[in-house]
């Protein structure tokens, strides 16, 4: 009987002890998972922090003649892509498709317009730049004339494939960013269970939209863009009157050109100043508020149209006006943000000679 009891009172501690045990090895495993945790946070916060901070890859060099900004790589072809283009009697699309050339692969590679996938369905089939550049000029064609020559539906579809053309034709027949979203969002649910697509921003992800590039359209109109205010009458008005778009002495913080951001290479299309939540965002002149809303990587997004130019405001945490708004110049727009693709609160502003593209250099306009 006495034997009986020993048994089971050891027992009892035994598994007393092990209990314990477990316990500490939770706790133990709990906290390790929680400093994994956050050493991945501290340098993800660190690469991003620098990452805007460095320069272009020494490797790449940039041509900014007549406003197009691509690599050597690229302009190597640009007899090429001239001459097929002239085939199709599209020679003055010439820069559009070295930009898109430069998006698919800065021109390396046998196949510099990524123009397998759409030859032959699959990756591969095409060995050579001459044939790649044949194949996709031809391509680009077909799209663009299917597209009614609308040059960001073109670009959508060159990377979604000519199915969203008709997508987009029964969705009120002109592209958005809107259909992009929801096209890529589709499309992503019917293959996602092959594996072979993953999200390659962090707007596709927020967006549940990993089919193709959301972005591209944006992404290849950034090469077009000119490097800094050109003469003419758009540089005269804009030197005139202009106000600041802050009640604060303006710092910049990241200029206008080439950086990276985020382990990306990116044409930085605006300025960025400093300010703080408190800080109010002014109109730099009267017009008329052409956009009010969230727009992807600009977050709360403020676009004003002046005569033949338009001013943009983003990142903004709180929207003041609305679209087809009157404004006047220094009437506030917002407030100071850190919305979108952002790392911290800060005003960029941009100045363009239309709503997505044509940006000009402020630093100029603004004396910095």
């Amino acid at each position: 009987m006495w034997a009986a009891a020993k048994r089971t009172a050891r027992f009892a501690v035994t598994a007393k002890w092990q209990l314990a045990t477990l316990k500490w090895r939770l706790i133990l495993i709990g906290i390790a998972a929680l400093v994994l945790f956050l050493v991945i946070l501290v340098v993800g916060i660190l690469d991003t922090l620098t990452g805007v901070q460095n320069e272009q890859p020494t490797d790449v060099t940039f041509n900014t003649a007549g406003g197009l900004q691509v690599s050597d790589q690229v302009l190597q072809y640009r007899g090429l892509v001239e001459s097929e283009l002239s085939k199709h009697g599209l020679a003055e699309q010439t820069n559009l498709v070295l930009a898109l050339m430069m998006q698919e692969s800065g021109g390396h590679g046998n196949d510099p317009m990524q123009a397998s996938e759409s030859k032959c369905g699959r990756i591969g089939c095409i060995t050579s730049p001459e044939e790649s550049i044949v194949y996709g000029v031809e391509h680009f064609a077909s799209v663009f004339e299917r597209a009614n020559r609308d040059v960001q539906l073109t670009l959508q579809s060159y990377n979604f494939g000519g199915g969203f053309i008709d997508y987009v034709q029964q969705n009120g027949g002109r592209y958005s960013k809107e259909l992009a979203i929801s096209f890529s969002q589709m499309m992503y649910q019917r293959v996602k269970h092959t594996g072979i697509y993953r999200c390659h921003r962090p707007s596709a992800v927020q967006h549940g939209a990993c089919y193709g590039d959301i972005e591209y359209v944006d992404a290849v109109l950034k090469y077009l863009a000119p490097v800094a205010v050109a003469d003419g009458v758009i540089t005269k008005e804009l030197l005139s009157g202009l106000r600041s778009p802050l009640a604060i002495p303006l710092n910049v913080t990241s200029r206008f050109g080439w950086r990276v951001v985020f382990g990306q290479r990116d044409n930085h299309t605006g300025i960025d100043f400093s300010c703080t939540p408190s800080d109010t965002i002014h109109a730099v002149k009267s017009g008329t508020v052409i956009y009010s809303g969230n727009r992807g990587p600009y977050g709360n997004l403020v676009q004003v149209r002046h005569d033949n130019y338009i001013t943009a405001y983003a990142h903004l945490s709180r929207l003041g006006v609305q679209t087809g708004q009157q404004i006047e110049a220094g009437q506030a727009l917002g407030y100071c943000g850190t919305t979108g693709r952002s790392s911290g609160n800060h005003l960029h502003f941009e100045i363009k000679t239309s709503e997505w593209s044509g940006h000009i250099d402020p630093a100029p306009v603004f004396g910095l």
